[in-house]
């Protein structure tokens, strides 16, 4: 796809890979944006980019995300849902709330986002979402976590052939992300090796967009892995054996 001239919206804007993509975006011609994040103090107003608060948690919020879209920018040909966060514990106790908090922010958002944008728009248009490589591979500590990746590995997979207008969907999987998302899951957490610098993601990204992927998979050495433990059963259950004894220790 042609980035150039094309209405986005972009979530999580305000830091990490978001904070990135909007900075790598910028640089095409005549792009539109809208980029939404709890917190817009850090985004740029200019003639590209317009912030706006968003709670993409919240199901009005999204309509009411969607609607501004079409007022502020003319409409959406690419919805980037890259807002989302994560959980690093031990689980100790059933907490309904806290369950329903992070699979709001991480599934029901995205998933809602794209159907309703099929429902209603009559362009085509591109969504793309930020899983995890936890899609994948499972950590100690990250359960939770894991869980909303993969449910939106999960239904995307299928979704996709429900998509009409030539309509499309790219799924990212990026590995650790050096980025604020670490200290937001919770105290002294450590990051998983290897991990990556958020511009290198955001590149991966757009490039992706560029060349109609499907999939976007931004770290050579994790497809490498999981190329290989589809033979050798091993390498996944041994990086999570490692894992479960760095969350012993905290």
């Amino acid at each position: 796809m042609d980035i150039n001239h094309k209405r986005i919206v972009l979530t999580g804007a305000g830091s990490g890979i978001g904070k990135e993509l909007l900075s790598q975006l910028q640089s095409f011609t005549g792009v539109k944006i809208l980029a939404a994040d709890l917190k817009i103090e850090g985004i740029p107003s200019n003639d590209q980019v317009i912030p706006i608060q968003s709670d993409t948690s919240d199901e009005t919020n999204l309509r009411h995300l969607i609607k501004e879209a079409e007022r502020l920018i003319g409409g959406i040909d690419i919805f980037i849902a890259n807002a989302g966060f994560a959980y690093y514990e031990r689980i100790q106790k059933s907490d309904w709330m806290r369950i329903d908090k992070i699979y709001k922010t991480n599934v029901y958002s995205p998933i809602f986002t794209v159907c309703e944008l099929n429902r209603t728009l009559q362009n085509p248009f591109l969504f793309v979402v930020t899983a995890s490589a936890m899609s994948h591979l499972a950590l100690p500590g990250y359960a939770i976590y894991s869980s909303t990746k993969a449910a939106v590995h999960s239904f995307m997979s299928a979704y996709r052939y429900e998509m009409k207008h030539d309509s499309k969907i790219m799924v990212v999987y990026p590995i650790a992300t050096r980025t604020q998302f670490f200290n937001a899951a919770g105290e002294k957490v450590p990051i998983p090796f290897p991990s990556q610098a958020a511009s290198t993601v955001a590149k991966k990204i757009v490039n992706g967009i560029r060349s109609d992927a499907e999939s976007v998979y931004p770290s050579l050495i994790f497809q490498l892995t999981r190329f290989f433990d589809r033979f050798l059963f091993f390498p996944f259950k041994i990086y999570q054996w490692i894992e479960s004894k760095k969350l012993e220790k905290l």
